[in-house]
């Protein structure tokens, strides 16, 4: 994993579906899929196939926007069918109207099932989501409904169509080494393409904003607090802060608290690796 230091909940964001499937595999234990991209039968198969060992017990929901009414079990544990060896299937309507709400009831439903461990797998989490919600309180929300389970979350970049939902996945599940440099530079092509003002502080000044953040000795700084800990500063406060929303962005950094406080940050979830590998695509020539 890239940013080992990094305090993050249990799992990890895979290159692509075989990862993810392997993933699945190796663990075993309880395995748990909201699959919005495939097939349950398909991803069963998948699983099976992908390595020599396999999960004990799977709970498969598939994901689907033309489920209506009392087709939708509350939870495959308690009304899914299930269909051998160890097997359950459901199907649930998307987007769900309170994913994290609905993750957690999966979760307690399978009760001391849980207690070995095992994984939850969400293929697409954007499609989970309501286009209104706010994705940076969602997904840390499903996360942690994993971890407070004591089974790991995974998922992956192929899966996943929405940017803005991998950028607040990076920013609290560790990224697969293999995985690290494609994910970095999809996340930059959003950065560039959302926010192109930030991009620019971001390419001119990502290194002295790590040098700011090497510094400072503080857990929760504000940009002020660690713009004073640069000697002799390039930046104003103002730069160096929209650089540092720039990385917040690109999952390097995160800010504190459970409102958006814009002018703190959480070095708790620093990533110097994440830093390092976007510096080096910011060095690539534009194509």
């Amino acid at each position: 994993m890239s940013g080992e230091a990094v305090e993050r909940s249990v799992g990890a964001i895979h290159a692509d579906e075989a990862s993810l499937e392997r993933a699945a595999a190796v663990v075993g234990d309880v395995h748990v899929a909201l699959l919005a991209d495939r097939s349950v039968d398909g991803w069963h198969r998948a699983v099976e196939a992908a390595g020599p060992s396999s999960p004990g017990r799977s709970y498969l929901i598939g994901v689907d926007e033309t489920v209506r009414g009392s087709a939708v079990p509350s939870s495959p544990g308690s009304a899914g069918q299930p269909i051998g060896g160890g097997v359950a299937i459901g199907t649930v309507e998307a987007p769900l109207s309170d994913p994290i709400q609905y993750l957690e009831a999966v979760l307690s439903d399978l009760g001391d099932e849980l207690d070995a461990g095992g994984t939850v797998v969400v293929d697409d989490v954007g499609a989970l989501v309501p286009d209104d919600a706010d994705v940076d309180s969602i997904v840390p929300g499903l996360v942690e409904a994993a971890a407070a389970s004591g089974v790991e979350f995974h998922t992956s970049i192929a899966t996943n169509d929405d940017d803005a939902v991998l950028s607040a996945l990076s920013r609290r599940v560790p990224t697969a080494e293999d995985a690290e440099r494609t994910l970095t530079e999809r996340l930059i092509a959003h950065l560039r393409r959302t926010d192109p003002t930030n991009f620019g502080y971001l390419r001119h000044h990502w290194r002295e904003a790590r040098r700011g953040l090497t510094a400072v000795e503080m857990s929760y700084p504000q940009s002020k607090q660690i713009h004073a800990s640069i000697p002799d500063p390039e930046t104003t406060p103002r730069t160096l802060g929209a650089t540092l929303q720039a990385l917040v962005t690109l999952g390097a950094l995160d800010v504190w608290g459970d409102t958006v406080a814009a002018n703190r940050y959480d070095l708790t979830r620093y990533d110097p690796a994440r830093v390092d590998t976007i510096g080096s695509l910011l060095a690539k020539p534009d194509e």
